[in-house]
């Protein structure tokens, strides 16, 4: 994991005094380029580097107003790591935000031309890619300052003024639901406001937040003489602050609050019937009524509380990017209309929906039969909204209130890869190089999660219904409600088995014992899938044909691994590219874990022809298909919980679930 580092105060002025040169005295002028960056040596003309920086800026603009105005992605390994960032200012529409990442993908270019990293500040958005991972440090080795050459008429007043409003803003931002962004105007005068806006890139954490602001305030402060100038503004590599006497950025940039007080006064005729139909339970009911509405009382006094901590968490942990209110997610989905309906997982119904500024979204809907549900809700705000990645869904928001539980994802066209590799009309779609990229993606994915995130994280419930499909085919991970965050020291951790039968890991499924290997051996199942066209496990097939695990292992001991490929595909694939994918997807699932490879070997195996030599699986682990249940699960203890054979209903956009049941 990356180290943060901070800059102390007093370094921060021994830095600003080096970097003075680049420092300019002009008039803000909106919408133009503030400034460029170009880092490190230059690459070859047609080397994976350069393929590489080509993907991750393509994709970080391509996906900057979908994804909410904020996105990382890393591409390659190694000597070839490219990895990037975009983030938009926090009050821009999605039109805003998709004009400035083309004007600062066409500046960097023009400006760095073959440096392998480069970074470019413009009024609306902020762009950067490197060849080291930076995504999640702390970055306050780059300032930049603009001033304003004019002067206030009483400048100790006006400089005050603005102090201030800097000041309450850094404090507000580290509690923003809205971007990690704030602004607000104060005023000065009778004639004059003073607008100010600050904002921290959505990587880091709340503390280096309130770190980067600081100090770019104070420098800011160094440069317009402690705010005696009538506009300022600071770039940093983490956050921007700015002030000025105009409305440089949009009104309201934030949804406006109900009233309170019609809202109270709303409440007291509620509460007073509420109380008389409580008095009148205790006459009626005795003591047994007293006993249940003193309970549902409680339960609903906690909820209460819960949900405000629930806010107050996410919000001071930077877990989420934006709260949505529900009349928009309302609005959006026509009142989750049953037209809208994309289908329905163990985590409850997802629809399809259309925000005002015209993206589309799908909207997760907590069932309220869930009894999983609010520690899945949690656990995925917390994990998705921390890593970005273009083979990962991305979690726009959420929407918390009352008892209703939504998440709000950017929406695929494709579905799920169930929908398609399952459907008897459909399969034809995917040819060979589309599963191929398929495959490689989210085997990308899952490398992304185990090693280059800023969290070490294991999926646990990969299965092809978690993989979702856009428009050109491309694989992207979803359903991180099962997933865990794992010890960088630790080899494996001890835990509750929870996944979908058929995916899980022996050494997960009989004994908790939880590693990278157990989303290794799910992945490889998946592979297997992907290849052959049918699911793990079938009973409407023949008997012996149960058990795909089973088939590959017998097809490929004999010599025979074509008959595993599936028969859409086999006259026109190379078929020993084909039983390469085999093969890898057999040292995935060997019953041992320490034989699997590690995801960065089995992503080197997949994509690059020139890994030869691959070494021969072991027996893989069976799950005997001549049994409703395998002795395999049969011989877990009783302190583990068994899995619903349901989770082989084809799942949705992103409503994968599965359902944990006590034994």
């Amino acid at each position: 994991m990356n180290t943060r580092t901070t800059t102390s105060f007093p370094d921060h002025f021994f830095l600003l005094f080096c970097v003075t040169i680049f420092f300019t005295n002009l008039h803000l002028s909106p919408c133009k380029a503030a400034k460029s960056v170009c880092n490190g040596d230059h690459y070859t003309n047609g080397s994976k580097v350069e393929r590489n920086i080509n993907a991750v800026v393509n994709y970080l603009v391509q996906h900057a107003s979908s994804s909410g105005g904020f996105n990382t992605t890393v591409e390659g390994q190694g000597a070839d790591l490219i990895s990037g960032l975009i983030q938009c200012r926090g009050d821009t529409t999605g039109k805003e935000c998709h004009a400035c990442s083309m004007e600062a993908n066409k500046t960097i270019r023009q400006v760095c031309g073959n440096c392998i990293g480069g970074r470019v500040w413009l009024d609306k958005c902020y762009l950067r890619y490197e060849h080291v991972h930076f995504i999640g440090d702390l970055d306050t080795t780059s300032y930049l300052v603009q001033n304003n050459r004019l002067n206030a008429t009483d400048p100790e007043a006006f400089g005050s003024t603005v102090k201030a409003l800097l000041s309450d803003l850094l404090v507000k931002v580290t509690k923003s639901s809205n971007l990690y962004s704030s602004d607000s105007a104060v005023d000065y005068s009778s004639s004059t406001k003073i607008f100010g806006l600050v904002q921290c890139w959505r990587d880091v954490s709340v503390e280096d937040c309130a770190a980067c602001l600081d100090n770019a305030i104070s420098a800011l402060m160094e440069v317009t003489n402690g705010a005696h100038n009538l506009g300022g503004v600071v770039y940093s590599g983490s956050c921007t602050a700015r002030y000025d006497t105009y409305p440089f950025f949009n009104l309201p940039s934030h949804p406006q609050n109900s009233s309170p007080s019609k809202k109270s006064s709303n409440k007291i005729p509620i509460i007073l019937g509420s109380l008389g139909g409580l008095i009148t339970l205790l006459l009626l009911g005795g003591l047994i009524a007293v006993r249940r509405k003193s309970k549902s009382a409680i339960s609903e006094k906690g909820r209460k509380q819960g949900n405000e901590h629930m806010q107050t968490d996410m919000m001071w942990g930077q877990d989420l990017r934006i709260f949505f209110n529900m009349e928009t997610l309302v609005a959006a989905t026509s009142n989750f209309h049953e037209d809208k309906k994309l289908g329905e997982g163990g985590f409850g119904p997802v629809y399809k929906g259309e925000m005002p500024d015209g993206r589309e979204v799908a909207v997760k809907k907590l069932s309220a039969k869930s009894s999983q549900g609010e520690r899945q809700f949690l656990n995925e705000v917390k994990l998705v909204a921390k890593v970005q990645h273009r083979n990962l869904v991305s979690l726009l928001g959420c929407c918390i209130q009352g008892s209703e539980r939504l998440l709000v994802y950017e929406y695929l066209a494709n579905n799920s890869l169930d929908k398609i590799l399952f459907h008897p009309q459909r399969s034809i779609e995917l040819d060979w190089q589309k599963r191929l990229n398929i495959i490689t993606g989210v085997a990308r994915g899952l490398l992304y999660l185990h090693e280059d995130s800023q969290l070490r994280i294991i999926h646990r419930d990969i299965k092809a219904s978690n993989i979702l499909l856009d428009e050109k085919m491309n694989a992207k991970i979803a359903d991180f409600g099962l997933a865990k965050l794992f010890p960088e020291n630790k080899t494996h951790v001890n835990t509750r088995v929870a996944g979908t039968y058929g995916y899980l890991a022996p050494e997960y499924a009989m004994g908790g014992q939880l590693s990278t290997k157990a989303d290794v051996y799910s992945f490889g199942v998946v592979l297997l899938e992907v290849v052959s066209g049918r699911k793990n496990i079938d009973f409407k097939l023949p008997t012996e044909l149960h058990n795909l695990l089973e088939l590959a292992w017998r097809c490929y001991s004999g010599g025979n691994s074509e008959e595993v490929i599936d028969r859409e595909i086999i006259e026109r694939c190379p078929q020993e590219q084909c039983i390469r994918c085999i093969q890898v997807g057999l040292l995935c699932t060997q019953t041992e874990a320490s034989l699997r490879p590690p995801m960065s070997t089995v992503y080197s195996m997949l994509s690059n022809s020139s890994f030869t030599n691959l070494p021969n699986p072991t027996k893989p682990a069976f799950v005997n298909a001549t049994h409703e249940r395998s002795p395999l699960y049969a011989s877990r203890t009783p302190n583990l919980i068994s899995l619903s054979s349901s989770s082989y209903a084809p799942s949705v956009n992103d409503a994968s679930h599965t359902e944990i049941l006590a034994r």
